[in-house]
């Protein structure tokens, strides 16, 4: 990929000749243009398309916890979006069918969210309430740069309806719960939780070599599954 600063032509976007040519943070930047779709492509293009096809479709409706996850992480990365960064992540975490030509996601291995800030360890999701998951958790408040009102996230996603929906609490609470819509009811949903800071400024951890910047999150951890009742 070649960028420039300027362009007499101003700027040029879409397709021009063997290139493609978009403007990124005012940035003009061109890449190849890609080949002819179909069903042409080796066996290994066919495999990645369908891998990408899964996880895009995934993260789609679970792009509100992905910003909230990834953002620290893709700020360190030049041009590098949460999303785009979800879909690096995870395409690994696909089984591949080749007979069908369709991926499906792992779930229990799919990563909403990175970085390094204490985590959180989840206990299983309950369903005995109507419409509302519940997770207990063990805060960590003990570790070195976990704080009492740091927001911890419940992220519960429905494949069958390709949706999501999102609970928080502070992590001194303990428990969270998570309120689904009433098409919900009887679907096998997947739920992953993380933590994310609650400092506002720069903070320096000393004797542990810890900084802890806004908006900074912990590794996602996947909590479970069950049907909503």
């Amino acid at each position: 990929m070649a960028k420039t600063n300027k362009n007499v032509l101003g700027d040029q976007r879409g397709k021009i000749g063997k290139v493609v040519g978009r403007v990124v943070e005012g940035e003009q930047m061109y890449s190849s243009a890609p080949g002819p779709r179909g069903s042409e492509g080796t066996a290994k293009q066919k495999e990645h398309r369908a891998r990408f096809s899964a996880i895009t479709r995934m993260g789609k409706p679970l792009k509100g916890a992905i910003k909230i996850g990834m953002k620290v992480s893709a700020s360190k990365k030049h041009l590098q979006s949460p999303f785009n960064l979800f879909v690096n992540r995870n395409l690994q975490h696909t089984t591949y069918n080749a007979e069908t030509g369709l991926a499906t996601p792992d779930y229990e291995a799919i990563i909403l969210s990175e970085g390094d800030i204490p985590f959180v360890t989840f206990a299983e999701p309950t369903f005995t309430e109507p419409q509302t998951v519940t997770i207990t958790f063990n805060g960590n408040n003990d570790c070195p740069g976990a704080m009492e009102e740091d927001i911890i996230y419940g992220v519960a996603y429905c494949p069958d309806l390709v949706q999501s929906a999102m609970g928080t609490a502070v992590r001194s609470a303990e428990t969270l719960t998570i309120t689904v819509p009433k098409t919900w009811v009887g679907k096998t949903i997947h739920i992953w939780g993380f933590a994310k800071t609650s400092v506002t400024r720069v903070i320096e951890i000393e004797n542990y070599g810890m900084v802890l910047v806004p908006d900074a999150c912990s590794v996602s951890a996947y909590v479970g599954s069950g049907a909503v009742s």
